[in-house]
């Protein structure tokens, strides 16, 4: 979601939470839009695909049989190919697109309630829930000093709960996505979000919650893309033992942020930015760190020009195929300030129905081992 529509949505199911993209523009050169407000990253070659499959490791990083990747079972838990997904607006879309959505993009904050009731029925259909818990403005100092220790415990336990309830064989889980963007600037170091998530990873290993243990929960820590090219990544790792999936957010919004800022969008500079140039860096990290499989989180394009989001579906629809470690995709079909959505968009929603029903995006969560 653009970042100055954050007043008007709130944190949970069927609701939003803030954005903030930035497009500085070069003469003769893009930059690349972030997703939650990172610094901008130079676009690259589109041609192709920049990493080729990573495959040969299994989900917990050790080499496995030719053809398996890490986005097979184990730390991602799922089969089959990639989760098709998005956030609980287009799951409105799921007559239009031919097909129920594997996974849904919820967002909860300390203090609420899960499972809400939107929550309740896309599990009942079906879907799993990579869902993210914010702290609610309490700063990670505060997390890792245990001050919501009852109520996290609480939480997630709820959300393991749940996956049993609807005979989901996982549910993911992600504490303050995007902590490096400047709307979380306020909440502490990264050195004190690393603190932070190690502890609330370790009140789900308390409580027995984990799926290593018998539970339900993985683990997908999610970072803007930007961050994974300039270096920042790095210092908000929490380490392969704590994290199961390596997750990104971001964004085609160059016409967007050209037209803001009184310019007139150019279908030439717009080819320049592709998954591949989005991407790309996130799935290098996550081969250099144990080989975790990767998720998507947040992604989508604005449709200008015309044509482009519908062009730009169909691009990560061929690079969801080409990289095997992607687990699971989640279209962001929202905003205001820069409008991602397909809704009411027949070409745009033609292209997402195509990727929704290809091959490569047929994956679904693995039954639990117990």
């Amino acid at each position: 979601m653009d970042y100055f529509t954050r007043a008007a949505w709130r944190c949970g199911p069927l609701r939003g939470r803030g954005r903030r993209a930035a497009l500085i523009g070069l003469a003769g050169l893009i930059t690349l839009v972030t997703a939650c407000g990172g610094a901008a990253t130079g676009a690259r070659p589109a041609a192709g695909n920049p990493l080729g499959s990573m495959g040969g490791l299994r989900g917990n990083g050790t080499p496995g049989p030719a053809g398996e990747t890490p986005a097979v079972g184990g730390r991602s838990a799922t089969i089959g190919g990639a989760l098709f997904g998005g956030n609980a607006p287009l799951a409105a879309e799921e007559g239009n697109l031919g097909r129920r959505l594997a996974i849904v993009r919820v967002y909860y904050q300390i203090g609420e309630s899960f499972p809400a009731p939107g929550d309740q029925r896309l599990m009942a259909s079906g879907s799993t829930l990579l869902v993210s818990l914010g702290t609610n403005g309490g700063s990670y100092a505060s997390v890792a000093a245990g001050d919501y220790d009852g109520y996290i415990t609480a939480f997630l336990s709820a959300v393991d709960r749940a996956a049993i309830t609807y005979h989901l064989g996982a549910i993911y889980v992600s504490f303050e996505h995007e902590p490096d963007g400047p709307q979380h600037a306020g909440l502490g170091s990264p050195a004190q979000y690393v603190r932070a998530w190690d502890h609330v990873h370790q009140l789900a290993e308390a409580a027995r919650l984990d799926w290593t243990q018998g539970g339900r929960l993985h683990w997908v820590w999610i970072l803007i893309h930007s961050s994974f090219d300039n270096g920042l990544a790095s210092r908000y790792w929490p380490g392969d033992g704590a994290v199961d999936v390596v997750g990104v957010d971001g964004y085609n919004s160059y016409a967007c942020r050209v037209t803001r800022h009184g310019g007139i969008p150019r279908a030439a500079v717009n080819d320049t930015v592709t998954p591949a140039s989005i991407f790309g860096p996130a799935i290098a990290f996550a081969h250099a760190h144990g080989g975790l499989p990767v998720f998507i989180s947040e992604w989508g394009s604005d449709p200008a020009p015309a044509g482009a989001q519908a062009e730009f579906i169909r691009q990560m629809q061929a690079f969801v195929a080409g990289n095997r470690e992607i687990g699971a995709v989640m279209y962001w079909d929202s905003g205001t300030s820069c409008d991602y959505s397909v809704d009411g968009n027949p070409v745009s929603i033609a292209a997402l129905a195509g990727m929704g029903h290809s091959a490569a995006l047929q994956g679904r969560v693995a039954e639990p081992a117990n």
